[in-house]
């Protein structure tokens, strides 16, 4: 017989070591049982039977070690970037293997190393690559946490999930005020602004996002988003390569694959469950 995550809450370990363990658990078992995406505090501690300090408490923790983290809202917890990887650990004997072949597939295709990432926060977890074959290529990393802007999964999962445009052009002072002269400060954070803008909207007209390593690494990606049939789109499959192998000229084709890809990885059953986390 299963224990509910009350039992495993309420039940008397040894000793408080014993007790936060099984705390924890409890918690971890909520949140990943929780039908709607994730839970609240408030329901957290109904489901479990915990105090809310005592939930608030052990959320905190959970959340700093990677196990949970909050919603882009900021009122659910979900499955977090650790969790998800042991996840994944857990899914390859069963269900991945098809979302390795569509990688397989695209790989080929490119010649360029291919992923799926998932959203987390403001991060992108690898969950699964497949190299290139090319000599010189892209390694490809499952399990790393990327920032947002830094990978061209995180393009294509801020461009095709509704991105706020920015609050006004380079130059016009806030409050709409152009006769008061430049800012230089502002006018540096608004010109960020419309870069990014500029590379969302470029990503919605192609169907697919580009970005350049910023760090040296001479390496592009292509990225195009996985419809999973969650309220948000959670998902991206990527090709990474040398800048000098994915050359302009190649843009389309090469987006056109990733594009495929993302479409074939929609209908897969493996796709849809790590779309809902």
């Amino acid at each position: 017989m299963t224990e509910s995550s009350t039992d495993l809450a309420s039940r008397t370990p040894r000793s408080s070591g014993v007790q936060s363990v099984a705390r924890a658990a409890a918690l971890l078992g909520a949140v990943v049982d929780s039908p709607s995406g994730g839970a609240t505090l408030t329901e957290l501690s109904k489901l479990t039977g915990l105090n809310v300090s005592t939930v608030h408490r052990l959320l905190g923790t959970l959340c700093a070690e990677g196990l949970l983290c909050r919603s882009r809202e900021g009122d659910r917890f979900q499955p977090g970037p650790v969790l998800l990887r042991l996840g994944r650990r857990s899914l390859a004997s069963t269900g991945l293997p098809e979302v390795t072949a569509v990688l397989k597939e695209l790989a080929d295709a490119t010649g360029e190393t291919a992923s799926i990432g998932m959203r987390r926060g403001d991060r992108v977890l690898v969950l699964v690559s497949v190299q290139s074959e090319q000599p010189l290529r892209y390694l490809g990393e499952p399990g790393v946490s990327v920032p947002l802007t830094r990978t061209a999964m995180g393009v294509a999962l801020l461009a095709f999930d509704t991105p706020s445009p920015p609050q006004r052009a380079p130059g016009q002072r806030r409050g709409g005020d152009e006769q008061a002269g430049p800012d230089p400060t502002e006018d540096a954070e608004d010109a960020e602004k419309w870069s990014w803008h500029v590379r969302l909207l470029a990503a919605q007209f192609r169907g697919y996002a580009v970005l350049d390593g910023a760090d040296g690494s001479g390496l592009r990606g292509l990225a195009a988003p996985v419809d999973s049939g969650s309220p948000y789109i959670q998902l991206a499959v990527d090709i990474q390569g040398p800048a000098g192998r994915m050359t302009d000229d190649r843009l389309d084709a090469l987006g056109a694959r990733v594009v495929a890809a993302a479409d074939s990885l929609r209908g897969l059953p493996v796709a849809l469950a790590l779309g809902q986390l």
